[in-house]
């Protein structure tokens, strides 16, 4: 059985945590065809954390995790605590493929993705600050 996780920094902000999973649930949709589980989890600040999930999938039967690092630039995170992170995952569960993609500030497509949305013009949500 296949997952994949989000993994996101984490907020103190409820309303960020909300987000990531709205996000999660209609990729999962998406996706349902290819992964058994979509989840999400987060480094720091709020649950579940990225241990916790991929445990949890790991108890649930997936035998291979992709872990998809939801950050625009190149951290500490991407760059030291998801491989640690995975490296210990791997030591416990040698059965078990972890994979880490590309982060998303790494894609290609997400120039597209930026222009797409400017050329659209769509308006930020009411309430939201333009600065």
């Amino acid at each position: 059985m296949k997952a994949l996780v989000i993994a996101a920094h984490g907020s103190r902000k409820k309303e960020t945590a909300l987000e990531v999973e709205a996000l999660v649930e209609r990729l999962a949709k998406k996706a349902a065809d290819e992964f058994h589980f979509v989840e999400h989890a987060f480094l720091q600040f709020t649950e579940p954390g990225l241990e916790e999930v991929m445990e949890t999938l790991v108890q649930r039967g997936a035998k291979k995790i992709f872990i998809f690092p939801f950050f625009i630039a190149v951290g500490t995170h991407v760059l030291q605590d998801l491989p640690e992170c995975i490296e210990k995952a791997q030591k416990t569960h040698p059965g078990v493929d972890f994979i880490i993609t590309r982060h998303l500030g790494a894609l290609e497509s997400i120039e597209d993705v930026i222009l797409n949305e400017v050329r659209e013009g769509v308006p930020r949500p009411e309430g939201e600050r333009a600065d």
